[in-house]
């Protein structure tokens, strides 16, 4: 490999590494944000539980309320029962006990049915305050793991910056501009190695002409996407 080509494929290894390590860096914070909209989602859950919990609890003391109040009015009944002054008034009386008497059969059946239910969602409630509290704790962690790694993440930005500003010494003053403006369009992009014939960032085949000046080691760009090419003898 000429010394042009060694350079320039280091200079572009430099480059995918700091976009690396930018990428870690850029998506520790939303990580880190994803996990507490997710433990925030769980508590939201529980607390939708919760409220399910005291709906059902407010039924069952409407439910006693009721029951409670048909039991007085069949005691109320009976004591009518005994002074009814005639047996169409006695018949009268019996019926309204027993319908009231059926009622408080089916409030007692609805009561337990909810108490069951209650038993159930109170499970859940628990189950839910376990989930909570584990998303808690994982987007806990994981910001306390980013901000461990922040440090050293941006003293490898700051390492790959001035071993980048080192290797592009080789690019001359007159194509600098030129690869400039590519860095900044492209990244780590701004680089193509050649593979076999083709430039590996568009895949068009590169002229024989083009090949010819790369090995003399003349910095040429790919005439179909721009990009800085460099033939990497190790790859063929």
């Amino acid at each position: 490999m000429s010394t042009t080509a060694a350079g320039l494929k280091t200079l572009h290894h430099l480059y995918l590494r700091l976009h690396d390590v930018n990428q870690k860096l850029e998506r520790g914070p939303k990580r880190v944000q994803f996990k507490e909209q997710f433990a925030l989602q769980q508590e939201d859950i529980l607390n939708s539980e919760k409220e399910k919990v005291t709906e059902l609890k407010k039924q069952v003391q409407q439910k006693n309320l009721d029951l409670h109040s048909n039991e007085a009015k069949i005691l109320e009944l009976k004591g009518k029962l005994n002074s009814a002054a005639s047996n169409k008034e006695f018949d009268i009386i019996k019926g309204q006990i027993e319908a009231d008497t059926m009622a408080n059969s089916v409030l007692e059946d609805e009561i337990l049915e909810l108490m069951e239910k209650i038993d159930a969602a109170e499970m859940e409630v628990q189950s839910c305050v376990s989930k909570k509290n584990a998303a808690e704790e994982d987007a806990k962690k994981t910001a306390q793991e980013f901000e461990a790694a922040r440090n050293s993440l941006d003293e490898e930005i700051e390492e790959c910056k001035r071993a980048i500003a080192e290797s592009e010494q080789i690019i001359p003053e007159n194509v600098k501009v030129l690869f400039q403006r590519l860095v900044r369009s492209h990244g780590a992009g701004a680089l193509a190695n050649v593979e076999g014939r083709f430039c590996s960032a568009c895949n068009v085949l590169i002229e024989p002409q083009l090949r010819v000046e790369l090995n003399s080691e003349r910095f040429v760009f790919c005439k179909s996407c721009g990009r800085l090419l460099y033939v990497d003898d190790s790859q063929e």
